[in-house]
């Protein structure tokens, strides 16, 4: 009987790739990554991709799928709620994993999220990304803490000391509780929709990881 498939939000730091490897005990994966640059350092892309490329020695997994996400973020940063940039961000991102799930047949979206370890994770704003999806978002790590998390990366095999994770467009002051009304009206008003389909035309699928990111990454600049 074939499994079904789930899309996983990958960032190549800690905690998703965690996710990545419980999800993969039950269901066939497809990693999904962000690819923020120029709005990251070049290396934060190329470590993920490392990162991704050791984690498949240890789960299976066919392909990534690599989503140029700059074109989207510049829009956000144009916006004059400068304090939902994260929330928007990761709203975005979600809307982005659901063309993501319907182009490739999968069931369902993972995420690394935890409970209140960063801002767009408090209870309220994993609400506010989130509202309204039409598949279903797991979480295998909503309940751990950091030190759990970086344990179980350990016991999986998969741990990396160094990790991705600069993002030159997070605000200072953050917005920690939001609505999805609110949410999904600065998405419309800065037509987030369009520019988030446009982008999955100009995405990139890894399977070798041998492919020439540097050039992608100079056609995103």
């Amino acid at each position: 009987m074939a499994r079904e498939r789930v899309v996983c939000l990958v960032s190549g730091g800690i905690d998703s790739p965690v996710a990545l490897a419980l999800a993969a005990r039950r269901f066939d994966v497809l990693p999904l990554h962000f690819c923020l640059y120029p709005y990251t350092c070049e290396d934060s892309f190329l470590v993920a991709m490392r990162v991704l490329e050791d984690v498949r020695k240890k789960v299976d997994f066919e392909k990534v799928i690599v989503y140029p996400w700059s074109k989207v973020l510049k829009k956000i940063m144009g916006g004059q709620q400068r304090s939902y940039a994260c929330l928007l961000c990761r709203r975005g991102m979600f809307r982005a994993a659901e063309l993501v799930c319907q182009r490739e047949g999968a069931s369902g979206i993972v995420t690394g999220e935890s409970l209140g370890q960063k801002a767009s994770q408090t209870l309220t704003n994993l609400w506010a990304t989130t509202a309204g999806l039409k598949f279903p978002v797991l979480r295998p790590l909503l309940g751990m803490d950091k030190v759990e998390v970086e344990q179980l990366s350990r016991r999986l095999g998969i741990w990396h000391e160094v990790h991705a994770g600069c993002c030159y467009a997070t605000p200072r002051y953050p917005r920690t509780r939001a609505s999805p009304v609110a949410v999904d009206s600065l998405l419309k008003r800065l037509n987030l929709e369009e520019a988030i389909r446009e982008q999955l035309d100009g995405a990139l699928e890894v399977r070798t990881f041998r492919e020439d990111f540097e050039s992608y990454l100079e056609k995103l600049v």
